[in-house]
């Protein structure tokens, strides 16, 4: 495995790192196989957060014993101080450890966000003092908008950041990787496969040759946490001619297709469609997509993910039935995506996958 110095934290981080959200659909037992089997591949620094269902606590079994193997850096949506630290003292509890490597506010978003988390009794001062007193070693922030973690740094001096980036999402490399570069800022990608869309080996590769530190790929199986530590275990990252043709055929046909989760068309959506969330986010969607039907129904789910999955999603299938297909979430989108053919298109697997959490309850 390859790795690299994480900004000026010091920290010799994998290449490629394991994002942990999907940690919390499988049974523990299977989750807890995953982080063993990559702290084995050479795999060292793993991104959680308070609000990926009960990955921290998986982390904490799968860590328990040899806490030294890897960096786990953790976030809270909190927005307050009091907020944030009451976030972080569970999160400790749940990792069963007494310090975290990074700790992340996480999802700045565009409007007031950044001036209370930022302002006085925000969650910036949880995360000073939390620095202070080393039981967070590093602190930084993640977002879905390069603009917003560009206007954080400005703000205050973040030692890392979390931002999509992938074949198609490329705009942190305008502005936001340079800034980085210049500050000795950590950078982190979150989203590196654009949710299952694209193929690991040659989306990892291209991401292992920006001027990144370590790129975290949500895993669901053992077999794509070794294909995706593979990448991470090559001598060279160049690109050949054919990878490189294959990289812009790739951007090219998703680059009307892919949601950049900007939710620039919710506010527009007279129904209330969480549309960044269908079509950028869903992680459970992105399991039965990649998995297909038969191995979806026999892989090793959590009780507890099925059961807060289900009801969502015929939430879900009931919200874009009611679309009156009005046109204003294709006029607010900035990326010119066909919304309104989109999103009736991802209802027949999630009734699919209905039928199979009835099947397995």
């Amino acid at each position: 495995m390859q790795y690299r110095t994480l900004g000026n934290t010091g920290m010799e981080v994998s290449v490629v790192g394991l994002g942990c959200a999907q940690l919390g659909s499988p049974d523990t037992d299977y989750a807890v196989s995953i982080v063993q089997r990559a702290l084995d591949l050479g795999i060292n620094y793993l991104d959680t957060a308070r609000s990926y269902r009960d990955a921290e606590i998986k982390i904490g079994l799968a860590m328990e014993g040899q806490r030294e193997r890897a960096y786990i850096s953790t976030k809270t949506g909190g927005r307050t101080r009091d907020e944030a630290w009451r976030h972080l003292e569970e999160s400790l509890q749940r990792l069963k450890t007494d310090y975290v490597d990074n700790w992340h506010m996480h999802g700045l978003n565009r409007g007031d966000d950044l001036d209370v988390r930022f302002g006085p009794g925000g969650a910036l001062e949880a995360l000073i003092e939390a620095k202070e007193q080393g039981i967070a070693r590093h602190i930084g922030a993640s977002s879905h908008h390069a603009e917003v973690l560009i206007e954080a740094l400005r703000r205050f001096d973040l030692e890392v950041i979390l931002v999509p980036m992938n074949v198609v999402e490329r705009t942190p490399l305008d502005a936001l990787l340079p800034l980085c570069q210049q500050r000795g800022v950590g950078v982190t990608i979150m989203k590196p496969l654009a949710t299952g869309l694209l193929p690991a080996p040659l989306a990892l590769k291209w991401l292992a040759n920006q001027p990144i530190h370590t790129a975290v790929p949500g895993t669901t199986t053992l077999e794509e946490l070794e294909e995706n530590a593979a990448v991470g275990e090559l001598e060279r990252f160049a690109l050949t001619g054919d990878e490189a043709r294959e990289v812009m055929a790739i951007q090219e046909s998703l680059e009307h297709v892919r949601c950049r989760i900007c939710r620039a068309c919710e506010p527009e959506c007279p129904q209330g469609i969480r549309i960044s969330v269908i079509l950028g986010t869903d992680v459970m969607y992105d399991h039965y997509r990649t998995m297909g039907a038969e191995t979806f129904a026999a892989y090793s789910w959590s009780q507890e993910a099925i059961e807060r999955d289900l009801p969502e999603r015929e939430k879900t299938i009931a919200a874009i039935t009611s679309c009156t297909r009005c046109g204003a979430c294709e006029s607010a989108c900035p990326y010119g995506l066909p919304v309104m053919e989109m999103l009736p298109k991802v209802v027949p697997a999630m009734e699919d996958m209905v039928r199979i959490y009835r099947e397995l309850l």
